[in-house]
């Protein structure tokens, strides 16, 4: 059974592995402040450039917010660019989708981000502190566990939530169905 929070650790080593998790906690409480203020960030920005348009805006902003910055404007114009891709060649829907994509900034942010996951869950066998840092990093917050599964879910909401194999029994494929799935669900 461990010890109280309150109990001082007896031995060095006791008291080093209490630091060392408490620089954890920090760390990581540390890099979601961190993220937050981009995203708030990145609102006020989006407010500002809203009301300082001057051109015809083609779409006009929902009620979903951004769950990094520029998560939205990045995905429609992936969508936009895929079926353009996807149209008759030539085709008056395709020179628009076109025109779009190419006339406003565009980082490729979600097939960055689908690159990223499918490089930590290649060869997955199971949920490493490693691993569960890089998924972090993408938004993916690996905290829950449920049983033998660890529960994700995208930035927290959960809407965009998933469950894991605390160890994977097909590390050569099953890393990779892992990856495709949560690449369909959160990006």
């Amino acid at each position: 059974m461990g010890k109280p929070a309150s109990e001082k650790p007896r031995t060095i080593q006791e008291a080093m592995t209490a630091y060392e998790k408490r620089i954890e906690e920090l760390e990581l409480e540390k890099a979601m402040l961190e993220e937050e203020n981009e995203t708030l960030r990145a609102r006020v920005e989006n407010f500002a450039s809203a009301g300082a348009s001057t051109g015809d805006a083609v779409l006009a902003r929902g009620k979903e917010r951004d769950l990094y910055p520029g998560e939205i404007r990045e995905v429609v114009l992936d969508v936009l660019r895929r079926v353009g891709e996807d149209c008759r060649h030539g085709s008056r829907r395709a020179e628009i989708l076109r025109d779009i994509v190419e006339n406003n900034a565009f980082l490729d942010l979600p097939r960055r981000r689908a690159q990223e996951l499918k490089t930590v869950l290649k060869g997955y066998s199971g949920m490493t502190s490693a691993v569960r840092k890089k998924l972090h990093d993408l938004g993916i917050d690996a905290d829950a566990k449920v049983s033998k599964h660890i529960k994700v879910s995208y930035y927290g909401d959960p809407r965009y939530a998933a469950t894991l194999a605390s160890s994977g029994s097909d590390s050569r494929c099953g890393g990779k169905n892992l990856a495709s799935d949560l690449i369909q669900r959160f990006f």
